[in-house]
């Protein structure tokens, strides 16, 4: 469980971040959510669907690490091993934490930046530091904080891109047949993508809107990624015919 801490320059001004063993809190993570912005670079390396969420029945945009739950195949040997982070990932070990409202303000969220204190790349010995000797923010971490920042700004706009689509009946459930020489056929089920017959079905008002909101080459852009899970399997094989050897 995530130990957070609100950060703070002269509590933390010795802590230091070693970034490969940060991001290792997702080694054992098959996906994460993501958000509209980074899905155009982000699908040059992973799957990106949609999850279900079981309680609330909501959609959530994610990249996919792994076919299995608890398999992440872009972390090995310690590293995360694809040129391109997800933002949630990247982020590590930070946090934006929220506060109660000032008083006479009830629309008003006071966010803090946090940190994981049990997150196991921070420590005061190893790793990029948080402040120099006068307490002045390093580049890492105001690198660190442009990711947060861009995941709040994000937020909003990751539950309007989802909700949009979902209302016009654009997702819908995947099952792939992975077949790889050598090995047995298997289904993968799940997730959920854009329904593509559906899409090119919407009249040109409709189109048009998601186009002006930047949802349309999005929505393209993870249909186009989907071929990534044919990968996924592949290296999938060959890292349980590695752990057998």
């Amino acid at each position: 469980m995530p130990n957070l801490a609100n950060l703070d320059r002269n509590a933390h001004q010795k802590l230091r971040v070693n970034d490969a063993r940060a991001l290792s809190v997702f080694s054992n993570l098959n996906m994460c959510p993501v958000v509209p912005n980074e899905i155009a670079r982000l699908v040059i390396e992973y799957p990106i669907a949609f999850a279900k969420n079981g309680d609330s029945g909501q959609y959530i945009c994610v990249a996919v690490f792994g076919l299995d739950i608890g398999q992440n195949l872009y972390f090995r040997d310690g590293n995360w091993t694809s040129f391109t982070v997800p933002l949630n990932v990247g982020r590590q070990p930070f946090y934006v934490g929220v506060t109660e409202n000032p008083a006479g303000d009830a629309g008003a969220k006071n966010l803090i930046t946090c940190i994981d204190l049990e997150n196991p790349g921070v420590s005061e010995s190893d790793g990029e530091p948080l402040f120099d000797a006068s307490g002045v923010e390093s580049p890492y971490l105001r690198h660190k904080l442009a990711q947060l920042n861009e995941l709040v700004d994000a937020d909003e706009r990751a539950r309007d891109f989802t909700e949009k689509v979902a209302s016009l009946g654009l997702i819908h459930a995947i099952q792939l047949d992975i077949k790889v020489a050598g090995s047995e056929p298997r289904k993968v089920g799940g997730l959920h993508s854009i329904d593509e017959k559906k899409l090119r079905e919407l009249d040109a008002a409709t189109l048009a809107d998601l186009n002006s909101r930047g949802y349309l080459h999005a929505m393209y852009a993870m249909l186009s990624s989907l071929g990534h899970l044919s990968i996924l399997a592949r290296r999938s094989i060959a890292a349980a015919g590695s752990a057998s050897t």
